[in-house]
C-alpha cells in the first residue's frame, strides 16, 4: 500500500466520457462538467487465415521463414500497422483528458456508492471485493474516486457510473486459477465487468454460459490490445471467447481464429440474445429491430 501513495505527485489520467451532452455530473461529492462528440463505431481488422496451430509455426508458413525471432518481427511490423480500434461510445479528445492528479490512494473497496453500483449490475460484491480495490484522487482541486482493476503493468482500469478510464498506463490482465501453473482452459474478456459478472454466473452455478474445467482469465481491457494478448494465449489449448455480440467483437474472435484455429471457441454464442455478459447477468436482452 506504501507504494501507491508514494505516486502522490504526478500521475497521468487517462478517461472516457460515458456521458451523453453537455452536463453537471456528481461523483464523489463533486461536480465536474462533461461533454461528448459523435460516437465512433469500434474498428477491428480481421486477420482469418484458414489454418490453425502454433502461431509460431503459422508465422513461418506465411513469412516463410524458420526463423522464430523473424516471425515475432514481422507480427510485431504487422500488427503495428492495424487501425486503432474505437469504442461506439462517447469521448473526449485525448489532449483534453490527460490531466495531472494528485493525492492518489488505493484502498481496499469498501465505499458504499461504488459497491452499490457493482450490486446495480447484478455482480457479487465479495466477487468485487476480492478483485477490485478503490482509488481516491485529487484532479483540479476536487476529490474523485473509482473502482480499479489491476493489470499487468501495475496500472488500473478505473470505473465509476460516469465514466471508464485506465491510471498508470494501460494492459491486459491475467488471473490464473492456481498460482504459477497454466491450466489447459482460458476464458477471454473485453472488459473487468464482464470477467466478475462471470465469476457471477460460475458462482450461482450457471451452466448455460459457464464451462466446466478450471480456467485461467485474461481482461484485454480494451480490444486495443488484442496485440498483448497473443503471446499469452499461444500457453493456452482452448481459448473460451466472452467477448460482445456486435461488429468488434466477432472480427476479435475472427482474428484469434485466424492465429489459433480451432483452439479458439466463441462463446458469446451463448448469450447472443444480449450485448455482452453484463446484459445477460442483468437478463438485459437486445432490442429487435
Amino acid at each position: 500500500m506504501q507504494k501507491y501513495r508514494a505516486m502522490q505527485d504526478k500521475v497521468m489520467l487517462s478517461m472516457e466520457s460515458r456521458m451523453r451532452g453537455d452536463m453537471q455530473v456528481r461523483f464523489g461529492g463533486r461536480y465536474e462538467e462533461t461533454y461528448c462528440r459523435k460516437a465512433a463505431r469500434r474498428l477491428v481488422p480481421s486477420l482469418r487465415i484458414s489454418e490453425g496451430g502454433s502461431i509460431i509455426e503459422l508465422g513461418m508458413k506465411i513469412y516463410n521463414t524458420h526463423s522464430i525471432s523473424d516471425v515475432l518481427r514481422r507480427i510485431g511490423e504487422a500488427t503495428e500497422g492495424l487501425p486503432s480500434y474505437q469504442y461506439k461510445t462517447t469521448s473526449v479528445n485525448p489532449a483534453d483528458i490527460e490531466e495531472v492528479i494528485q493525492e492518489l490512494k488505493v484502498l481496499p473497496l469498501t465505499n458504499h456508492a461504488l459497491l452499490s453500483y457493482i450490486a446495480s449490475r447484478n455482480i457479487d460484491t465479495e466477487l468485487a471485493k476480492l478483485h477490485c480495490v478503490e482509488i481516491h484522487y485529487d484532479l483540479r482541486r476536487r476529490h474523485y474516486f473509482s473502482i480499479a482493476f489491476r493489470n499487468k503493468s501495475g496500472g488500473f482500469e478505473v470505473r465509476n457510473p460516469y465514466f471508464k478510464g485506465c491510471i498508470m498506463g494501460k494492459d491486459i490482465s491475467h488471473i490464473l486459477h492456481e498460482q504459477s501453473i497454466i491450466q489447459k482452459h482460458v476464458c477471454v474478456f473485453e472488459g473487468f465487468m464482464d470477467f466478475l459478472s462471470y465469476l457471477t454466473l460460475k458462482k450461482e452455478y450457471d451452466t448455460i454460459v459457464c464451462v466446466n474445467p478450471p480456467c485461467d482469465y485474461i481482461i484485454m481491457n480494451s480490444v486495443n490490445n488484442l496485440k498483448k494478448t497473443l503471446y499469452t494465449l499461444e500457453s493456452y489449448e482452448y481459448i473460451h471467447c466472452y467477448l460482445d455480440n456486435d461488429l468488434a467483437g466477432i472480427k476479435t474472435v475472427e482474428t484469434y481464429s485466424g492465429f489459433f484455429g480451432m483452439k479458439v471457441v466463441n462463446e458469446a454464442i451463448r448469450y447472443s440474445e444480449y450485448k455482452d455478459l453484463n446484459d445477460y447477468l442483468k437478463k438485459k436482452k437486445m432490442l429487435k429491430h
